[in-house]
């Protein structure tokens, strides 16, 4: 006998299913500052300037230089296609940092030896100025790959930046941008830490670190080994999640400074606890931002996967599921086919999805492998929303979260015509 309940006729029935949505993680417990952003933490100052990076003519502020003097951390591409200033950045930290270098416009990436004598000139321009070493000089680059950057124009312009520190944080969020539509920028603060933070990336997304950079900057006191730890910890649950195309960039790069002009933070205490919490609370905002931001998109897609062996598993498949172009374009036209779901999740080698239980917007769809009867005209309607969710459920210990975005035509647009 199979132990499954069977009806007076004798034919085998399934119990009823528990239709109530699947559990949705709340967010970290954080305070957001209103119109915050990396100049809000004590110890930091920002300059920009015009440097023309891309040669178009079309003059805006493409360069910034960040500077707040104490330690840093650091997580950059692992594609074996590295750029130059990624190479530079992950052999000087974690340790001692005084400012940050990026331009927009030119990745300075694929450009060989001159590549790295370009980026060390680029180090020792802002040391010059600001009167540190240049070892204590990170330098982060995004836009074209390929082409020799301009050190013409570029160092003329990272003198003028460094030497004209009157920027704020939300000029610095301008200046790094390439193909994204808005600003990524958020403060938050939680007891007695703040961690601030700027980031750009619309296109060519799927970080696997550790075209996307950020750079956070904390008051904490705290050591430049302990701030590794805690940013990649913080990566792995945000930055890693995201996909909005499944290509990885040459200079993916996330950098946190430490001022150490707020609150000690040593390992195994509150303040210690606190700087994790809020320095993943704002590495995730910024990565949903990202997402939320992806090229020709309209809509933000979350992924949740209870089960699964571990929780890397988990956040791997739930990445998985919201890189699958099928998934994303039926997002795109409001169609709940959440067979797509499935399939992708197969694809991903999931285990368990005999048992698989799937929510599409807070509709359940399927429990323990079993469909159920919903409302296909509330689940289409639920996906004109600017940001949706699929919660899925298999056997296992497991918790990840994904974010992603829809793909429409626009993308190819804007990729077809990136260097025009």
């Amino acid at each position: 006998m199979s132990g499954r309940p069977s009806s007076p006729d004798g034919r085998v029935t399934h119990p009823v299913p528990d239709l109530h949505p699947l559990p949705v993680p709340a967010p970290p417990a954080v305070g957001i500052v209103p119109g915050g952003t990396w100049t809000t933490v004590a110890g930091t100052q920002v300059g920009v300037a015009q440097g023309d990076i891309k040669g178009n003519k079309k003059l805006r502020d493409d360069v910034a230089v960040l500077v707040a003097p104490g330690v840093a951390a650091a997580l950059t591409t692992t594609s074996s296609a590295a750029a130059a200033p990624c190479r530079w950045t992950r052999a000087r930290v974690p340790g001692p940092v005084h400012a940050v270098v990026v331009n927009a416009g030119n990745a300075n990436a694929a450009t060989g030896a001159q590549g790295h004598r370009d980026t060390a000139a680029t180090a020792a321009a802002a040391a010059a100025v600001l009167g540190c070493p240049a070892d204590q000089v990170l330098v982060c680059s995004t836009g074209v790959i390929g082409v020799p950057m301009p050190m013409q124009r570029l160092l003329p312009a990272v003198e003028r930046a460094a030497g004209h520190l009157s920027a704020d944080g939300h000029h610095l969020a301008r200046a790094i941008l390439t193909t994204d539509l808005v600003e990524k920028e958020v403060c938050v603060e939680l007891d007695g830490v703040t961690v601030a933070g700027v980031a750009k990336g619309s296109g060519m997304i799927h970080p696997g670190m550790a075209t996307m950079l950020a750079f956070l900057v904390t008051d904490a006191q705290v050591e430049a080994p302990v701030l590794q730890a805690l940013l990649a910890d913080a990566v792995d649950r945000s930055f890693h999640c995201i996909t909005v195309d499944g290509d990885a960039s040459t200079n993916d790069t996330v950098i946190v400074q430490a001022t150490g002009q707020g609150r000690p933070c040593p390992e195994g205490s509150e303040a210690h606890a606190a700087l994790a919490q809020a320095l993943f609370a704002a590495c995730r905002h910024l990565a949903r931002a990202i997402a939320r931001d992806g090229e020709g998109a309209t809509t933000l897609v979350e992924c949740v996967l209870h089960g699964t062996a571990d929780d890397a598993t988990a956040r791997a498949a739930a990445r998985a599921v919201l890189r699958s172009p099928l998934v994303k374009s039926a997002v795109h036209g409001r169609d709940p086919n959440w067979g797509r779901v499935v399939g992708a999740l197969g694809a991903a080698g999931v285990q368990g999805l005999d048992h698989l239980d799937l929510d599409l917007c807070g509709i359940p769809v399927l429990r323990d492998g079993q469909p159920v009867a919903w409302d296909e005209a509330a689940a289409s309607a639920a996906l004109q929303a600017p940001e949706v969710r699929f919660t899925a459920r298999v056997p296992g210990p497991g918790l990840g979260v994904a974010w992603g975005c829809d793909l429409s035509a626009d993308y190819v647009s804007i990729n077809a015509d990136y260097r025009s």
